[in-house]
C-alpha cells in the first residue's frame, strides 16, 4: 500500500465542525463507552440505543464486572527478571481489550494513573498485590483504599516508605499522599508533611516477597499536631485524618471529574460533586454516577485526546483484533506503557497525544496488526462502513474526502479495506474520546 500523510501543526481546530451541537441517541452512548470503558466495541452502541440513553446509562453504571479471575491469570513468579513484567502488563492489557470490559476495569485503569507506582522502582510481585488492591477498591470506598495504600509494599518502596524511621523520617510518601493523592495543594503546610513523615514510619518491605512488616520500635509513637489536631497517630489515623477534611473528598471530585468528563469542573460543580461524595461517606460509585449523570459530561463529547492505552484498544475493536494480538511494548512508542508511569503525577493528558510523532507510531501500530492478519475482512470496504466500524460519526470534510480518495484509487483486491481502516484509525477524530 502507498499512503500520504499530512501532519496537522495544530491539532485539533478543524474538529469544532465536526462535533455535534445536538448529538443523537447513538452519540450519546458512544461517548458513554468510550468515557466509561475501552469501548466502544462493534455493535455495541447499536444494542444500547435501542434502550435509550438514560437506560443505557443504568446499564453502564450497573455493570460491575471484575474481569480479573477471567481465562489464564497471572500468577507472579518471583523471580527478578523482565519476563514476569511483561507477562504482568500482557495480562492487564488482555483484560482491557476483553469486549467484556466495562466501568470497573475502566476505574482500576484511572486509580492505577492515581495512585500511581511503577515497575521501574518496584517489581511484579509488588504491583501485582497493589493491582488486585485497586481492583478491590476501584468502585468502593475512598478511605479504604488510602488506608490500604499507605501499608501497601508497592507504595512504601516506590515513595521511599520502606524503612522510614520516626527518629529521622523520609517525607516524600506523606508529601506525595497530601499533594497528589487526597487534599491537593494548599491544603496542608510544611509540618503538616512532617508530621505525616512521622504517623507513616515504621514500615519494611520484603523485596523478594513484597509481604509488609510494621515495626512498632521504628515507628514514632509521641504525639504530633496534625491538620490542627494533636495526637498519637497511626498510619491509617493519618489516612482518617486526612480524609475528614473538606478538602479531601473536592480534590478527588475534580480529579475524577477531569478524567471523565476531560476538564476540570467549575467551583460550584466540584462542590456539588463534594457534596454528593461527601453525603455517601467516599463512595467512589456514586461520585462516578453523579459526573456522569452530570451536564458537563453529556456536553464534553470530543473534547480530549484519547491517550495511547485508550487508543490502541479502541483500534484493536475496530479492526477485530483479538486480545492476543495487542502487543504491549508498541505502547513503549507512544508512550504509555501500564504499571509503568513517567513520574508520580502518573501520565498528562494534553496535546502530545496528537503531535506527529503519535501520528506516526499510530501508523505504525496499525500496520503491524494489519501485518498480523487480524482485520475483520467481513467489513464492507467502503468509507461509510469503516466510519461506522469506527465509531465515527462525522468526520472534517478532509478526512472525509481522503479516504473517498483513497476508496477510488484503491480496488478491493489491493487492500482497500485495510487503508480505510489505516486512514480512519489514524484519523484526527479517533485521536479524541
Amino acid at each position: 500500500m502507498k499512503l500520504a500523510f499530512t501532519i496537522a501543526s495544530s491539532p485539533v481546530p478543524y474538529l469544532h465542525g465536526v462535533k455535534p451541537n445536538q448529538p443523537d441517541a447513538k452519540q450519546k452512548i458512544a461517548h458513554l463507552l468510550r468515557r466509561t470503558t475501552f469501548g466502544p466495541t462493534p455493535g455495541t452502541v447499536d444494542r444500547l440505543t435501542e434502550l435509550g440513553p438514560d437506560a443505557a446509562t443504568d446499564t453502564v453504571l450497573s455493570d460491575l464486572t471484575d474481569l480479573a479471575g477471567s481465562a489464564d491469570p497471572f500468577v507472579p513468579s518471583g523471580r527478578e527478571n523482565g519476563d514476569d513484567d511483561e507477562k504482568l502488563v500482557s495480562w492487564w492489557l488482555a483484560r482491557m481489550a476483553d469486549p467484556n470490559a466495562g466501568l470497573h476495569e475502566r476505574m482500576t485503569w484511572f486509580w492505577h494513573g492515581h495512585f500511581t507506582s511503577s515497575l521501574d522502582k518496584t517489581n511484579s510481585t509488588m504491583m501485582w498485590a497493589q493491582h488486585l488492591l485497586i481492583r478491590r477498591h476501584a468502585l468502593g470506598n475512598f478511605r479504604e483504599m488510602a488506608k490500604a495504600m499507605v501499608e501497601d509494599a508497592a507504595m512504601l518502596t516506590f515513595l521511599d516508605g520502606d524503612g522510614s524511621e520516626g527518629a529521622n523520617p523520609n517525607e516524600n510518601l506523606a508529601r506525595e499522599l497530601m499533594e497528589l493523592f487526597t487534599l491537593g495543594r494548599g491544603n496542608y503546610t510544611e509540618d503538616d508533611v512532617k508530621a505525616a513523615a512521622r504517623g507513616l514510619s515504621g514500615y519494611w518491605v520484603d523485596w523478594d516477597t513484597g509481604e509488609v512488616e510494621f515495626d512498632p520500635d521504628s515507628h514514632y509513637d509521641r504525639p504530633v499536631t496534625f491538620l490542627g489536631r494533636r495526637s498519637r497517630y497511626t498510619a491509617t489515623e493519618i489516612v482518617d485524618r486526612i480524609c475528614d477534611q473538606p478538602a479531601c473528598a473536592t480534590h478527588i471530585a475534580r480529579r475524577l471529574h477531569t478524567h471523565l468528563v476531560g476538564a476540570p469542573p467549575s467551583v460550584a460543580e466540584a462542590e456539588r460533586l463534594a457534596r454528593v461524595f461527601r453525603d455517601a461517606d467516599l463512595g467512589i460509585l456514586p461520585l462516578v454516577e453523579a459526573i456522569v449523570r452530570g451536564e458537563a459530561f453529556a456536553g464534553s463529547i470530543h473534547n480530549r485526546y484519547r491517550t495511547p492505552v485508550e487508543w490502541l484498544l479502541a483500534a484493536g475493536h475496530a479492526l477485530g483484533a483479538p486480545a492476543a494480538a495487542i502487543d504491549p511494548w508498541w505502547l513503549a512508542s507512544l508512550g504509555q506503557i501500564p504499571m509503568a508511569p513517567p513520574n508520580v503525577g502518573g501520565w498528562p493528558n494534553d496535546g502530545r497525544w496528537v503531535d506527529g510523532g503519535q501520528v506516526l507510531g499510530h501508523v505504525g501500530v496499525v500496520f503491524e496488526l494489519i501485518d498480523a492478519g487480524v482485520v475483520d475482512t467481513d467489513v464492507d470496504p467502503t468509507v461509510d462502513a469503516v466510519l461506522q466500524r469506527c465509531q465515527l460519526d462525522a468526520v472534517s470534510a478532509s478526512t472525509r474526502a481522503a479516504m473517498d480518495q483513497a476508496a477510488a484509487a484503491q480496488s478491493e483486491y489491493e487492500y482497500r479495506l485495510e487503508l480505510l481502516f489505516t486512514l480512519a484509525l489514524t484519523s484526527p477524530e479517533f485521536s479524541l474520546a
